[in-house]
């Protein structure tokens, strides 16, 4: 927990997608903005008779927080820019919650995380800058403490939101026989292709695969992360169960930050790779041929 900053490269493509995301939510609503989050979303009176949702106001607004996620994306000042981004989109998120969903939640939550962690290290503006300055930044042992409680703590989310899911959907008999997955298909707000929920839904067989599939990989979901090779048979799960919902459902950024979350439990590329960052353990060459490792 105190040595060495662990799953950087899965904390960065949780970054890479949450700033992805976000902007590109914010991007697709852009127009919608005053009938989502504007005057004509109203249910309640402005907080403190602010009007935080006049028009010049929202638009400047959600315009700043496009730029915040794209800079988030790239890994710009991610320091600094990441907590932005969360402050600007839980209080757009918050604004309405009518029009919101577990996947907006989730991305707030996640963002708080993301705050304590060093999610520029890879793949990012400022990982080049540090490259090209020849500088690193030094873990330490409180630097390197926060950012592997922070990866712990998305890791422990994810497994929440994926097992209590999973205990909320088996108290529904629909579940339990098998036909749960029919019915949101038969509704209007989940049929983005027609012709697709159709075919789902007159297939038995797939219904009650995709039931019972679903079912099965949320609720052992933790187990098979514990294991390096489940853990590879959990992850292709999700990521199928979240490319059904975003294409059969239309529900691509609830998919979209979910599976931002999975990415912590991605390993990092190479042994190898990991033996070279840190030349005082034994390297994976010297473990395999009992020679040192090549300059």
């Amino acid at each position: 927990m105190t040595d060495t900053p662990h799953a950087t490269r899965g904390v960065a493509l949780t970054r890479i997608l949450l700033g992805a995301g976000t902007g590109a939510y914010v991007a697709v609503n852009f127009p919608g903005r005053h009938a989502l989050w504007g005057a004509g979303a109203r249910w309640a009176e402005p907080v403190g008779g602010f009007a935080l949702t006049s028009g010049p106001v929202l638009t400047a607004g959600c315009a700043t927080l496009i730029v915040v996620a794209a800079l988030v994306a790239v890994g710009w000042h991610a320091r600094w820019t990441v907590p932005l981004l969360l402050v600007g989109w839980a209080g757009l998120t918050s604004w309405n919650p009518l029009v919101a969903d577990q996947g907006l939640n989730l991305a707030r939550i996640l963002l708080v995380y993301l705050c304590f962690a060093d999610s520029s290290a890879r793949w990012s503006l400022d990982s080049r800058r540090r490259a090209r300055r020849r500088t690193t930044v030094r873990p330490g042992s409180g630097a390197a403490l926060l950012h592997n409680a922070a990866v712990l703590a998305i890791g422990a989310q994810v497994c929440l939101v994926y097992v209590l899911s999973a205990l909320f959907k088996l108290a529904g008999e629909s579940w339990r026989d098998g036909t749960a997955v029919a019915y949101p298909l038969l509704l209007p707000q989940f049929r983005p292709w027609p012709p697709l929920a159709d075919l789902v839904v007159g297939q038995g067989w797939l219904v009650a695969v995709a039931t019972w599939g679903t079912l099965a990989v949320q609720l052992v979901f933790p187990l098979l992360m514990l294991h390096r090779r489940l853990r590879v048979a959990g992850l292709c799960g999700v990521l199928a169960l979240h490319a059904a919902i975003a294409v059969v459902m239309g529900l691509p950024f609830f998919s979209l930050f979910v599976v931002a979350g999975d990415c912590v439990f991605l390993r990092e590329t190479s042994r190898g790779g990991a033996a070279a960052r840190h030349p005082a353990h034994p390297t994976w060459w010297s473990q395999r041929t009992g020679a040192p490792r090549p300059a």
